[in-house]
This record gives structure tokens, C-alpha cells and sequence, in this order.
């Protein structure tokens, strides 16, 4: 019996309309700002890495490849990817079939630092996929929709992209990769702030929090096109809340939703697990750690590798730091601290395992999940850019478009680099 059999035995179905996003983008900067973590894009990496490892991926269907680069072939340190068929860009969404690097999107409109910028009106549509293993670049078929504020999850062949419209509204747009085509895909009722998670053969809409639109997170039978609820989590109501898949489990992970959390006490980060499989979930210790997340499946441990921390400040100050990050065994509920970073570092932090990672928005320090060591990646060859995609793509980081400041003008990069751990 499917996991889906299971849940229509155990928990019956959700109607399929009306699904909106208008809060996960303020949702993900409060998050942001209370994490106190590296910007660029932490939670959506560890969405695409924690989840690579599960995926069994079919090749692209159409587009013209570029030719094979010589010597093209996992290596320690930078290596540029040549080729791309893009326009320079940045906000490209990237995504990780197990084969190859999807960049999606986009805008050519960068918003000037420290600038307040209202959304591209014309955001871009084309597409590309590469192989960093050969180097090659493809075209693939464009967004049939123009999408802001792009995020996503790869599962079984199919890449899940959502996002919000021109118009105001929002969509939700499945690729199948093998017949290099998009569908629109339907939408939980009625729901706000929700973010996409593979979980092995199983796409999952998690709501990101409670404190505006508080109800259940959901499960996508692809076969009949509809969403289910989930069993409701026995954690109650939260906020930052995220998911990982340790590669047979789920894992909920948010903050308590009190009035003015961590005014008093820190607010740490909760847990409790669910198995697909007998639709039951079971409550996990409270850490004592502040970061719901990025997570990486490593070992049988969950890895969050967000560097730093707070006390609370000198008003309703604490008592101790708190790290941001920290590891969990979800078999046992035990949770333990990262190894000691290297110095000078208070945020970010990045992991990787044989197979899978989480890359912060920026080269940082990267812990190796397999000895415990903590490593420092070079600068990337582009110099002084940002605003690049990143993408976990197995347990390499691919960096893709970026932008450069010069003043007020900018310069819009095309290219692509990927970093290999050392062998």
C-alpha cells in the first residue's frame, strides 16, 4: 500500500482551490531576522539538498546541449561552467534533480543594496539545465508564467515550482523533466505561507507559521491532482516553522508562538517527527538552540550548521548565548553542538555529506559532516558580487548569475562555478 493509500485510509482528503502565498515573503524576512543568519537564501538551499539524496531523476527532454568542456570532472576547489544559453540574471530559482542543476527564472532588475524595491514587473521566463559532472548546458522550456519570488522542490521527475504572479495572484507550476514540459498544478484551499519539501516520493506544503493564518500542512497526490492534510503536529501552534527528511521520517521544526517570544526566555527550537508510513507523529525534546533551520540528513543525524548566536540582549538578557545551530538525532531526540567553527564568523555556516548539502547564500565556512571539521571555501573566482543562485547540487555548491555594484550602476553576471569538497 502507498503512502498515499495510507493517508486516504487514515486522514481523507483536502479540497483542491484557491491556494495563496501572500505571506511566506514576509514570513521568510521576519524569519530571517529573528534566525539571525546569513541573507541569500539559507531556508530554500536546504529544501533542495536535504532532499537530493532521494531523488532517482530522468535526463531532459528537449533543448540544444552545449558541447562537453575537456576535463570537466569533480575537483576540489572553483571550476567554471562555460556555456550558459541564460542572460545574466539574479533571483533565478535552482533546483537539484540528481543529475543536473535546474536555473529558473530570474530578474534583470537587481535592487541596489540597502535600496527598498518593489518586485520586477517584467521577471524573466527562460530557463537552463547543466550537468556539472560533463559541463553541459541545455535550454529547456520556459515558465508559461512569469514568477517573483521563486521556490521549489524536485520529486520523482518532477520539479515543483511556486511563486507569485505579475498580476498579484500566485501559481504553482510542475516541470516534468523527462517530457521537458510545465503543468499547472492545483493549490491547497484557502492557504497562505506555505513552502515546499521533498520528502522522498512525497511532495509536502508546510505552513511557515501561525501567527496569521494558522491550519494544516499538506501532502500532493500527483495521481489525482489533489492535497491532503496532514495529521495535525502535537507541537501546537509556532512560528519559523520548517520541515526535513531524514530519508524515512519527517521532521517538524518551529518556535513556540507565545506574546513577545524571547522577551523572557529564548525561543528555542522544537521538534517532533512523523512517518509517512503509519501517519502518526511523536514529540522530540526542546533544543537549545534558536535556528529551525537549514538541515541536512548525515549519518542518521540532522545537521544544522547556522554559525552564531544571541543572549537576548542587555534588556531581558538571558543569561548565556544560545547557538543558532546545532545537530539532532531524531531516532533518540538527542540534540548535541556543533563542532567549534573557525574564528571571526557569527553567521552563515554551510555542510556537506557524501552526497548531499546545504550551501549558505555566500562562501563561508563549510563543516564536513563525515570527520566533524570545519573548512574555509575560497572566494569565488567572480570576485566582489552577490545575489547569486546557489544550489546543493549532490554534495557540490553551484553558483550561478549574481550581480556587481559599482555606485548606483550595475553589472549583471551570466556565468556559472561549482566547488567540489576536497577528495
Amino acid at each position: 500500500m502507498s503512502y498515499i493509500d495510507r493517508f486516504d485510509e487514515a486522514i481523507g482528503s483536502a479540497p483542491a482551490a484557491g491556494f495563496t502565498i501572500d505571506h511566506i515573503i514576509a514570513q521568510q524576512r521576519l524569519a530571517a531576522g529573528r534566525r539571525r543568519v546569513v541573507a541569500g537564501g539559507l531556508a530554500a538551499v536546504a529544501v533542495l539538498a536535504i532532499s537530493a539524496a532521494a531523488f532517482g531523476v530522468a535526463r531532459f527532454g528537449g533543448g540544444p546541449a552545449s558541447p562537453a568542456v575537456p576535463g570537466a570532472t569533480a575537483a576540489s576547489g572553483w571550476r567554471e561552467l562555460p556555456g550558459s544559453p541564460l542572460s545574466p540574471r539574479v533571483q533565478a530559482l535552482g533546483l537539484w534533480t540528481g543529475d543536473e542543476a535546474l536555473i529558473i527564472g530570474g530578474s534583470d532588475a537587481p535592487c541596489p543594496p540597502s535600496a527598498d524595491c518593489a518586485g520586477d514587473p517584467d521577471p524573466l521566463t527562460s530557463a537552463a539545465a547543466v550537468n556539472p559532472d560533463t559541463g553541459r548546458w541545455r535550454s529547456i522550456a520556459d515558465l508559461p508564467v512569469a514568477l517573483r519570488w521563486a521556490q521549489g522542490a524536485v520529486v520523482g521527475g518532477v520539479a515543483y515550482v511556486q511563486g507569485h504572479t505579475i498580476d498579484g495572484g500566485f501559481a504553482l507550476l510542475a516541470y516534468v523533466i523527462d517530457a521537458d514540459r510545465w503543468e499547472q498544478v492545483p493549490l491547497p484551499a484557502g492557504e497562505a505561507d506555505l513552502q515546499l519539501v521533498a520528502a522522498g516520493d512525497l511532495l509536502v506544503a508546510v505552513r511557515g507559521s501561525h501567527e496569521n493564518t494558522p491550519g494544516p500542512d499538506y501532502i500532493y497526490d500527483r495521481a489525482q491532482r489533489r492535497w491532503q492534510q496532514l495529521p495535525v503536529a502535537p507541537l501546537g501552534a509556532g512560528f519559523d516553522r520548517a520541515m526535513a527528511w531524514t530519508g524515512r521520517e519527517l521532521v517538524l521544526f518551529d518556535h513556540e508562538l507565545v506574546p513577545d517570544p524571547g522577551a523572557r526566555r529564548p525561543a528555542v527550537t522544537r521538534a517532533a517527527v512523523f512517518d509517512p508510513a503509519t501517519g502518526e507523529w511523536r514529540r522530540l525534546p526542546d533544543s537549545q538552540q534558536l535556528s529551525t533551520g537549514p538541515w541536512l540528513a548525515a549519518g542518521g543525524s540532522l545537521v544544522n550548521p547556522s554559525l552564531g548566536g544571541a543572549d537576548g540582549g542587555q534588556v531581558g538578557n538571558w543569561g548565556r548565548t544560545y547557538p543558532n545551530g546545532g545537530i539532532l538525532d531524531p531516532a533518540n531526540g538527542t540534540w548535541s553542538a556543533l563542532p567549534d567553527p573557525p574564528g571571526g564568523y557569527e553567521a552563515g555556516g554551510s555542510a556537506y555529506g557524501a552526497t548531499s548539502a546545504v550551501y549558505a547564500g555566500q562562501p563561508g565556512p563549510v563543516l564536513n559532516t563525515a570527520v566533524g571539521v570545519w573548512q574555509n571555501v575560497a572566494p569565488l573566482p567572480t570576485g566582489d558580487a552577490n545575489e547569486h543562485t546557489v544550489v546543493a547540487a549532490g554534495n557540490r555548491m553551484l553558483v550561478s548569475g549574481g550581480v556587481r555594484w559599482v555606485g548606483t550602476d550595475a553589472e549583471l553576471l551570466s556565468g556559472a562555478w561549482i566547488w567540489a569538497p576536497p577528495s
